[in-house]
């Protein structure tokens, strides 16, 4: 299926999680003066309007980052956070949120490769128009943007067609819409091949938390996991789990009924290869932002390393 559209989900409290680590992980390849490839699987339309009809429905933005950036204004805040801060504020005043290709297009060098893909018909000529404009800011040591490859095509084989890339260093974000069952064991099943032609690079999953897939999720967790260690048992694993609600949370309902919690009570990063001090930054993050935002008893966070 491919009827999801990430422009009702823009700026929600996944994009916060997602973005944040997405933004720590770009800077850690930053510092060093040497080139990197950038890979994402599942690109969306790149650039979301927050005045959207989509957004505006579910209002899930106005939940999450109209709510974190105000919170920010007024309170000291990690510095870990300070970009996401300053961008997604830049962002805002002109009515938009940058999704993550907007921000790997905003913290890449020139010299750097940056590969992304989308399958859905109705989002790559949206994709395009936006990675042919200028972001509203670039933030890295050339003051230019990345030469961008859109590839209408579908992720997965994008990345294994072309692992291991040339410039070794790099990342390679994930991030389906697990709209089906199956999806679950074919994005795991997809993690562990990159991660065998390209065992040195960075590989980001975000993934959701719905009580109705918790065995699928786990199931998925734990092949990657397995796989990973078994291939070499000193690569360094992150997951970090972002809740705004309890696993159940949410009762099924018509589906006119949208005025309980949602399905989605949280989600998480499982990160290989993460660089040195994420898990450091990103307690840090969640710390704040569940203090901060989503204040309330059935709001949590984890941060585990395998």
């Amino acid at each position: 299926m491919l009827s999801y559209r990430h422009a009702f989900h823009a700026g929600n409290h996944a994009d916060i999680l997602k973005h944040s680590v997405l933004i720590n992980i770009l800077e850690s390849l930053n510092t060093k003066d040497k080139p990197y490839t950038i890979f994402e699987t599942h690109s969306g339309s790149g650039v979301y309007n927050l005045e959207d009809e989509r957004s505006l429905k579910t209002n899930e933005a106005k939940q999450g980052i109209l709510s974190l950036l105000p919170q920010m204004d007024e309170l000291d805040f990690p510095e870990s956070l300070s970009n996401y801060y300053k961008i997604t504020s830049l962002y805002k005043r002109h009515k938009l949120y940058p999704g993550s290709i907007e921000l790997e297009r905003i913290f890449t060098r020139p010299d750097c490769v940056h590969i992304i893909s989308e399958l859905n018909n109705s989002e790559i000529e949206t994709l395009k128009q936006n990675v042919s404009n200028e972001p509203l800011v670039i933030v890295n040591t050339e003051k230019k943007c990345v030469k961008t490859q859109v590839h209408h095509r579908d992720g997965f084989e994008t990345v294994l067609a072309l692992t291991p890339p040339a410039i070794k260093r790099g990342l390679c974000l994930i991030d389906p819409s697990y709209e089906e069952k199956d999806e679950y064991k074919d994005t795991g099943n997809a993690v562990i091949k990159i991660h065998r032609k390209w065992n040195v690079g960075i590989i980001a999953l975000w993934y959701p938390l719905l009580a109705h897939r918790a065995i699928e999720i786990e199931q998925m967790k734990n092949d990657i996991v397995a796989n990973v260690k078994a291939f070499n048992s000193n690569t360094n694993i992150l997951d970090a789990r972002l809740c705004i609600n309890t696993a159940d949370s949410h009762i099924e309902t018509d589906l006119k009924d949208n005025s309980g919690p949602p399905r989605l009570y949280g989600s998480g990063m499982l990160i290989i290869n993460f660089p040195w001090k994420l898990d450091e930054k990103t307690q840090a993050n969640l710390d704040y932002i569940t203090k901060h935002i989503y204040k309330n008893e059935k709001t949590s966070f984890s941060i585990i390393t395998y």
